[in-house]
């Protein structure tokens, strides 16, 4: 216990600092997660966010999204935007729905700006949200702006402290890095996007939830 509460002041202590620099460390984070091949939209009201994703899915003839969860659908209007549009939403555990989703939505846990990353987490053994960051063909990340670290020793400190926490007790813990749509130069040195994930990847970046990162 000692070692996770070390951690723990350590995370307290990034998230206090990168608060005073939050607009700049957002900003490089926008940059970088666009470099990589992201989307990134700043968002004012989460309830908008569910349009934008029933117009995203309309726009690349999509007639099935899956979110993680119903507080997810929920937060960001998902399913009434989604039923106004035409369009079918999974919530929830729905192996089906994985395999015939066009989008998969989910919760990052932080990004990191000095590579454009997210970090997904989750300390349950919940095999349907881990795929959906995977399967579908547009992943689509909704992420707090203040739980955006700085730099990638942020981000493994955040990380330790995640995986820590849900060892102590006595939880699986499930950690994923994500930057950018999957991608790989394997075969003759050509790039190819989507290959091995998602062909796109859209970050919502939503307001601030002042409880901080890692909580």
């Amino acid at each position: 216990m000692p070692l996770l509460r070390q951690v723990e002041e350590r995370v307290s202590q990034t998230w206090a600092a990168n608060r005073r620099r939050q607009f700049s460390i957002l900003s490089r984070f926008v940059t970088e997660a666009e470099r990589a091949g992201g989307v990134v939209r700043e968002v004012v009201d989460p309830q908008a966010v569910g349009f934008s994703i029933a117009a995203l899915a309309k726009a690349q003839g999509i007639t099935l999204c899956q979110a993680t969860d119903r507080d997810l659908a929920r937060d960001v209007n998902l399913e009434a935007a989604l039923i106004e549009a035409g369009i079918s939403l999974a919530a929830g555990p729905s192996p089906d729905g994985i395999v015939h989703a066009g989008i998969g939505v989910t919760r990052a846990t932080a990004g990191v700006a000095e590579t454009g990353s997210i970090l997904l987490h989750l300390d349950e053994d919940e095999v349907d949200a881990r795929l959906l960051s995977m399967l579908p063909e547009i992943h689509v990340a909704l992420l707090h702006q203040d739980t955006v670290v700085d730099s990638l020793e942020e981000g493994l400190l955040l990380t330790r402290y995640l995986i820590l926490r849900s060892s102590l007790q006595g939880r699986p813990s499930y950690c994923s890095w994500v930057t950018g749509p999957s991608r790989t130069a394997d075969i003759e040195r050509v790039l190819t996007i989507g290959v091995h994930g998602p062909r796109q990847l859209h970050i919502f970046v939503l307001p601030p939830t002042g409880k901080g990162i890692g909580s």
